[in-house]
């Protein structure tokens, strides 16, 4: 009952190059107009170069033309074109070629700005490109708020580092907090990771992200390593991400689905885990999984249901050599009027513990009120087992024993030769033992001393059940209801074999990897006679 969720999917954590163009020395004198600083408190362009200035007249609005290494200052903001128009009275300069906007460490490239030197406000357009030493955002336009620090995108963008890159339909981006909100779609792809929601909230600075809407989610490989043959698939409606404390918590009914193919390629094992609330926990050598309210498991040959389920897995202590002793050590506990589901035997208590080394169980304790109810695959009728406790022992794929006592009892139902019902067995005693190969009973012991009745066919009671007998063979989860939502159903159709690797990302806005120092200058402006 190995599971492991893998919510590291929404790491942004490498330095990008700051834009910063050079420029060329012009061999004619610059031109440039210096503002007086009359009114402190309406921020202006202080200074603004080029290689020549023009003034004219448009429709009763004076305006500047800067053609050629155009360059102006604003307080800590710098800003750099090919070619710029001023307008006077507005306080606002259009920009165009090559445009890159500096403010105090984050850089803004585009192909065109509109600059409000008033709100201190850039709009760009075209390949644009915002920085701030470690996220780089591509789009094809946006909005740059300077004094919030904030840029804000409705076409598309996209976020990169070195590790991964998310897209969505729009979204803004605060460079000082390092937070980040999408919306529309929103799809980040890692090495080993695949997401996409509705919406995402990324905190860089605390590592902390927050999924709402659709949440799906892919992690290729096991625990310990990137095997394309294992795949954890969930799906939900909400998944919070703590990086630096290790948890995630995810709401909204979420399904774990783990797929594991085999050597051969031929078969894909599959362990689906469902209820209202999951919580995963990673520190040190631990390993945590909280299922919570209606929580239900499916895998090959096992199934349960329970109020809440944890599951952990310890690393093992490496030895002397540096190497580990053995194999990770795994338990699982249901709670609250658990029932487990082994092959034909249907297993029930206070609370059930499952534990076992990597991937195969070799022993389970069931606390209070212990029942085994065994179904004969020939006569169909129930055998049955209960105690005050049970301890059972699994030896490979097909042997198992149930120990149970204090206080134990159990109805077994006998066959003759030719497999025909002929009577039962009622036995009780201080402890009783049954053993299963595969699903047909190969052995009972009763040590101490056992009180017991025969019943012959014609005497049999009916029903002839032990006190706390249940058979809810209606409960049992199977894998074609918890996998029955389109959704899933469309996922898990991609996953014929688990090595083709992650659904692609749809085309992002084209990356500028480079910013082009060449200056081709605009047409000059037509002046007024």
């Amino acid at each position: 009952m190995s599971a492991r969720l893998w919510l590291s999917w929404l790491i942004l954590a490498a330095g990008i190059l700051g834009l910063r163009p050079s420029v060329e020395p012009s061999p004619w004198p610059r031109a440039s107009y210096v503002a007086a600083d009359t009114d402190s408190t309406a921020p202006r362009m202080t200074i603004v170069t080029g290689d020549s200035l023009s003034q004219q007249e448009e429709n009763g609005e004076l305006v500047q033309y800067y053609i050629g290494h155009v360059e102006g200052m604003q307080d800590s903001t710098e800003l750099r074109a090919d070619w710029a128009k001023r307008f006077i009275a507005r306080k606002q300069v259009l920009l165009t070629g090559h445009v890159l906007l500096i403010d105090k460490g984050d850089s803004l490239y585009a192909d065109t700005v509109f600059y409000d030197e008033l709100n201190k406000i850039g709009r760009a357009l075209g390949h644009v490109r915002l920085s701030d030493g470690e996220v780089v955002v591509l789009a094809p336009s946006g909005i740059y708020f300077i004094d919030e620090k904030r840029a804000r995108f409705s076409e598309g963008l996209t976020l990169k580092d070195s590790t991964a890159v998310i897209t969505s339909r729009r979204g803004s981006y605060w460079t000082q907090e390092k937070r980040a909100e999408l919306e529309g779609v929103v799809r980040l792809q890692a090495e080993r990771t695949y997401l996409e929601a509705d919406s995402l909230s990324y905190f860089r600075k605390t590592e902390v992200s927050i999924a709402r809407g659709n949440v799906f989610i892919e992690r290729i490989g096991g625990e310990d390593d990137a095997d394309s043959t294992i795949r954890t698939l969930l799906f939900s409606q909400w998944a919070y991400n703590d990086e630096k404390a290790g948890l995630s918590r995810i709401r909204g009914h979420p399904l774990l689905v783990q797929l594991r193919q085999d050597s051969t390629g031929a078969d894909v094992d599959t362990l689906v885990i469902k209820a209202l609330y999951l919580e995963a926990i990673e520190r040190d050598s631990l390993r945590r999984l909280v299922a919570v309210d209606s929580v239900q498991v499916w895998q090959r040959d096992l199934a349960a249901v329970a109020d809440s389920v944890v599951y952990e897995r310890f690393e093992a202590p490496a030895d002397t050599l540096g190497t580990l002793a053995r194999e990770p050590f795994e338990e699982t506990r249901l709670y609250r009027g658990p029932i487990l589901w082994v092959g034909q035997a249907q297993i029930s208590g206070d609370t059930i513990r499952v534990k076992g080394r990597g991937s195969n169980v070799d022993s389970l304790f069931v606390r209070q009120r212990a029942f085994v109810a065994q179904r004969d695959t020939v006569t169909e009728r129930i055998h049955q087992l209960k105690g005050r406790h049970l301890v059972g022992i699994f030896e490979g794929d097909s042997i198992r024993t149930f120990i149970a006592g204090p206080n134990a009892e159990t109805i077994y139902f006998r066959r003759d030769e030719e497999d025909q019902p002929a009577g039962a067995l009622q036995v009780s005693g201080d402890q009783a033992i049954f053993r299963f190969r595969g699903d047909e009973p190969e052995e009972i012991l009763f040590p101490g001393e056992p009180r017991g009745t025969y019943y012959s066919e014609s005497l049999l009671p009916d029903p002839f059940q032990l006190d706390g007998f249940r058979w809810l063979p209606e409960l049992r989860p199977t894998k074609t209801f918890l996998l029955r939502d389109q959704r899933v159903l469309q996922r898990l159709a991609s996953y014929a074999r688990l090595d083709a690797g992650p659904p692609a990302m749809e085309a992002e806005p084209a990356p500028v990897d480079t910013v082009k120092t060449e200056r081709t200058p605009a047409p000059r402006p037509h002046k007024s006679p």
